[in-house]
């Protein structure tokens, strides 16, 4: 009997494995751009300095009530008043702290209607 020789040819990436390698290469490309771009969330920017653990002063004028908002924005404002602390910790990522405004934490957003919109 004659037998045919046949190479054998790795099974093609198919169904759920062909999907999962997809996800795979769209992530790896993402990640990419994003290192190029330099904007890779959750690392320091050198931009950035680390503003967010080296703040120069606290924020001491009050937080303005929330009454006079809605929505979310009320929430922020109540949140603004209800842990001053925790925001007077946290450097505010708008650039806020350049001119014309000048803020020296998150909590200074909150001091006048400036955290609104």
């Amino acid at each position: 009997m004659g037998s045919k020789n046949k190479t054998a040819e790795p099974p093609e990436k198919t169904g759920k494995q062909g999907i999962a390698l997809w996800v795979v290469a769209g992530i790896v490309v993402v990640v990419v751009v994003l290192a190029i771009s330099g904007n890779l969330p959750f690392i320091g920017s050198k931009a950035e300095g680390g503003k967010s653990f080296n703040l120069t002063g606290k924020e001491t004028r009050p937080v303005i009530d929330a009454a006079q908002f809605t929505g979310q924005t009320r929430q922020s404002y109540a949140a603004a008043k209800k842990y001053p602390d925790a925001f007077n910790e946290v450097f505010c990522y708008c650039y806020c702290d350049q001119p014309p405004f000048h803020h020296k934490t998150l909590l200074s957003c909150f001091v006048n209607n400036h955290g609104a919109g």
